[in-house]
């Protein structure tokens, strides 16, 4: 069968890869050689250019060992809960050793559901449920306890780097893997960068590890995502990653002209900090800016607005990519655009 063999060092982006793109075949081993990793990927799959090209993957043929499947999450869900709960299914998040579902008012089957997901996940130690959407200006909910150890602190990994928090006092999207892979392979050695609401730090580090030559200065608001942002720079040793505490608006004051580079990964409020933008970039500086939209006009809607705001200040864009980040609702989209400022 069909197999994707990357090198080592970059196997993990290119798992994050597959997996997010739903290529890889799961019920077939993965293998290694001395240098390289083997992926089994279906038939009809097609990489990208960031993975075919920047990553040095290739398409080969090779013999995957089949494995013995677990019972399947929504399975096991659909016979323990029959149809009056099938809709709880939908799936859930794993960050570190928890997983963090969507409560379904019912404390026995709900309790059912974290059951599942320890079965399945032999190396999740904690279920919670989540209270509610996520809310207020640092982006955070409340969570309860369901199933296993009672804690709320963990470690994730991902992309050769790891990161500590407690999932209660910051923000932290797994799903946003891909992205920061991809902006940290797009990325330049010895580049200025600022990274805009920089959470507990996965947009930072990850690009400092892979750049060490680079300047990196990560921003936060939310003390306690300030706080594990320098714990997770002293435990992933990337010196070259400065972290600066309080408000995005405020802080690039300090850093007139500095930028090469700026991630803005707040996508509810990322236009109104545009005007931070202009003031810490350069001229050629490039922006990878998210934001939300409606499905049929996102791209459209949002690259208007951000050239239109530019233009008025003297200065022009160049969209370098667009692609969709994730579903938000059934009618939202999160979308990322990478722009070149003049």
């Amino acid at each position: 069968m069909l197999g994707l063999k990357v090198k080592k060092d970059n196997a993990e982006k290119v798992r994050k890869y597959l997996t997010g793109h739903k290529l890889m075949v799961i019920n077939y081993r993965v293998f290694s050689s001395d240098e390289f990793i083997y992926f089994p990927i279906s038939a009809g799959a097609k990489m990208g250019k960031d993975v075919i090209g920047r990553f040095g993957a290739e398409i080969v043929d090779a013999r995957f060992e089949k494995t013995e499947q677990q019972p399947k999450y929504k399975e096991m869900l659909k016979s323990s809960l029959g149809k009056q709960y099938s809709e709880a299914a939908r799936g859930y998040d794993v960050i570190g050793d928890i997983a963090l579902i969507e409560g379904t008012g019912s404390t026995a089957a709900t309790r059912k559901m974290a059951k599942a997901i320890m079965e399945v996940n032999r190396n999740v130690r904690t279920v919670l449920a989540k209270g509610g959407p996520v809310s207020g200006v640092y982006r955070i909910r409340k969570y309860s306890h369901v199933l296993g150890e009672k804690k709320y602190d963990t470690v994730y990994k991902e992309n050769g780097a790891q990161f500590h928090f407690d999932i209660r006092k910051t923000f932290f999207s797994t799903r946003l893997a891909y992205e920061r892979a991809r902006i940290s392979a797009a990325s330049s050695d010895g580049e200025n960068v600022i990274i805009m609401f920089a959470g507990v730090g996965p947009f930072a580090i990850e690009m400092a590890k892979t750049h060490k030559k680079s300047n990196i200065i990560a921003m936060e608001l939310n003390r306690s995502a300030f706080k594990a942002m320098l714990e997770n720079i002293k435990i992933n040793r990337t010196a070259n990653v400065t972290a600066e505490y309080g408000d995005v608006k405020k802080l690039v004051l300090r850093h007139r002209n500095f930028a090469d580079r700026i991630v803005m990964p707040l996508p509810k409020d990322s236009y109104s900090f545009l005007g931070a933008v202009s003031i810490a970039a350069r001229k050629g500086c490039v922006v990878h800016y998210y934001a939300f939209g409606k499905k049929e006009d996102a791209f459209d809607f949002n690259i208007k607005r951000i050239r239109d705001y530019f233009s008025k200040k003297g200065r022009r864009i160049r969209v370098l990519n667009k692609r969709v980040a994730r579903n938000y609702s059934p009618s939202e989209i999160e979308v990322v655009i990478d722009f070149r400022i003049y």
